[in-house]
């Protein structure tokens, strides 16, 4: 397989428009790498470069330690998968698999030993007479990942492949994607905008927004350690909640205060912290680090009314109004709440974040 560098890739359209700006991406052999962010943000625009579709307006692409922006997609030695298939609706499912290999001249025995050792990994060995028309999304999607694995391209490129699919098979197909990039060891990309399809499939999530790239780094890494507020709240789901307070000291302590509660600061964030002192940033918290009552103290928790309950069978999402903001808090299923109840929250002091309003950059 191949390893993928992009250095400072730029795409700029006309009227001085930048889609990408200057993104930096080490794609190691074998890698699966996703492309996360909102609509918008250039993730596909950056597939599109990779894949020679788009033409990079600055910077360098290098496929397998050779540069390839000027190399036409043909001779790139990739492979992509599209959100609509894009398979000929006048041909079988076993033509089009091969179509690419006819294509470029294969021997027929070689195209048919190709093409059936894909439809076997794919499990569609059955559907190779049929037509596109008479196939389910989800085995048009297998077909179209088919017609990529018979080409043994250095690199597999994947363009938001799952949505179209409803969500049982989203699920399922995400788990065949993972064992197909396991049993192929190939060399992965792949743009989402579902987070939790980057979560559960990447081993380096890329998260862009805007054009710019925000973190990089694995699927833990980006949840327990974000760099800023956007990838604090864009990973996890449902994302993490965020409060205005201010850092004081009172009492020879440190503390975080809303306004209406007041919170210590753990020890190991104190020394960090102490610049701020007398300001106000963005303190974070994920909702299964809210422990929810139905009493309590104005000293030790925030009061907030349940405005929605989400029952999930194994966990219960509580929306909570309070006077600063809308607050998410996953609890057990074995805890009753209603609509309209006063309750009390208190964060897990320990699993607190903390940004910059200025700059959005977690306080480190």
């Amino acid at each position: 397989m191949a390893t993928v560098k992009l250095e400072n890739i730029t795409k700029i359209y006309p009227g001085d428009v930048k889609a990408v700006d200057k993104a930096n991406i080490d794609i190691n052999d074998q890698e699966f790498v996703v492309l996360v962010g909102p609509s918008g943000c250039g993730k596909t625009t950056t597939l599109r470069m990779i894949a020679g579709l788009e033409e990079i307006s600055e910077g360098t692409l290098s496929i397998d330690g050779k540069v390839v922006n000027d190399v036409p997609p043909k001779d790139r030695d990739i492979a992509m998968v599209f959100q609509n298939y894009a398979l000929y609706p006048h041909m079988t499912v076993y033509d089009n698999m091969a179509f690419g290999l006819k294509i470029r001249k294969f021997p027929k025995d070689e195209i048919d030993k190709r093409v059936k050792e894909a439809a076997a990994i794919l499990s569609i060995e059955k559907l190779l007479d049929r037509k596109p028309k008479a196939l389910s999304g989800g085995q048009r999607q297998r077909v179209a990942v088919g017609r990529a694995i018979v080409r043994h391209p250095k690199v597999f490129l994947f363009d938001e492949p799952l949505s179209n699919l409803d969500a049982k098979l989203r699920v399922q197909m995400r788990a065949e994607i993972s064992g197909l990039h396991h049993k192929l060891n190939a060399t992965m990309v792949y743009v989402t905008h579902d987070q939790i399809e980057a979560m559960t499939m990447a081993d380096k999530i890329v998260v862009m927004k805007d054009g710019l790239i925000q973190q990089i780094g694995s699927p833990l890494t980006l949840y327990n350690d974000p760099d800023n507020l956007f990838v604090a709240g864009f990973i996890g789901s449902p994302p993490m909640n965020f409060m205005p307070v201010t850092i004081k000291k009172e009492g020879g302590k440190m503390i975080a205060d809303e306004g209406k509660f007041s919170i210590e600061v753990p020890a190991a964030k104190q020394n960090t912290l102490e610049p701020w002192l007398g300001k106000q940033v963005i303190m974070g918290v994920r909702p299964e680090n809210l422990k929810v009552n139905d009493n309590g103290t104005p000293q030790d928790s925030i009061i907030a009314e349940v405005s929605v309950i989400e029952q999930l069978g194994e966990e219960i999402q509580l929306h909570l109004t309070t006077d600063m903001s809308s607050i998410i808090a996953k609890v057990p299923p074995t805890l009753t709440f209603r609509v309209g109840q006063k309750v009390f929250f208190t964060p897990n002091p320990d699993k607190l974040y903390f940004f910059d309003r200025e700059n959005e950059l977690v306080i480190r």
